[in-house]
């Protein structure tokens, strides 16, 4: 009898430091990404310079590419190889590069994408919970890992942010849709602070550009 109360006793134990570990972890996490957060708003501009990969194992996709994300604001820029994205706060521009066509709409801030780039560094705050995963080395620095995963259904099941510890940036972005694919971003150049080009597209810049207007 003795011996199945001792038995019990040390369950309840582990329960307990196996709780209160997860709570601490979840306490750091929050910590971590408020501290990313604040840094990262404390900024006038940033331009990311970065790796793009998508997978899907099951569909046999492996696709690579790079771009550049100039942020300020509600505003942001995406170059990519076959796109170009633009956003004033007001006006969405997608300019397909080999189609040489610009679709044209109106933006709505509250009807925006938990992904936008201009919610990312802030996304744990609102529709997300977030898991401390780990500390450690990637390319000779030490990062956080921490994982989000949707507090309601959606496409997304899982983001996985690396985050440098000494800088408080973001490193790594994966993320895991219900699909099996898996978008990586790796961010190899974060500048901040710089003059950026006004967040406008104008065709003038295109000769021949087919324009859809959609506002």
């Amino acid at each position: 009898m003795n011996f199945k109360i001792k038995n019990i006793t040390a369950l309840f134990l582990i329960a307990s430091i196996n709780l209160s570990t997860v709570i601490a972890q979840d306490k750091l996490a929050t910590s971590i990404l408020a501290n990313l957060s604040e840094i990262t708003l404390s900024y006038n501009s940033i331009s990311i310079e970065f790796d793009h990969i998508f997978t899907n194992k099951s569909a046999g996709i492996n696709e690579k590419s790079n771009g550049k994300l100039d942020l300020k604001g509600d505003n942001f820029r995406i170059d990519m190889p076959k796109q170009l994205i633009i956003n004033n706060g007001t006006t969405h521009w997608v300019y397909l590069k080999e189609m040489n066509e610009v679709s044209i709409m109106d933006y709505d801030k509250e009807d925006q994408d938990a992904l936008s780039p201009n919610k990312l560094f802030t996304i744990y705050n609102e529709d997300y919970k977030n898991a401390y995963v780990e500390a450690k080395a990637v390319d000779g620095e030490r990062m956080h890992i921490i994982d989000l995963f949707p507090k309601e259904s959606e496409p997304i099941m899982k983001i996985t942010l690396t985050i440098n510890a000494l800088k408080s940036q973001i490193h790594i972005l994966e993320i895991y849709d219900k699909n099996g694919g898996v978008y990586t971003y790796n961010i190899k150049s974060f500048k901040t602070n710089l003059d950026i080009a006004p967040f406008t597209f104008n065709t003038e810049d295109y000769p021949g550009v087919e324009v859809i207007d959609l506002r």
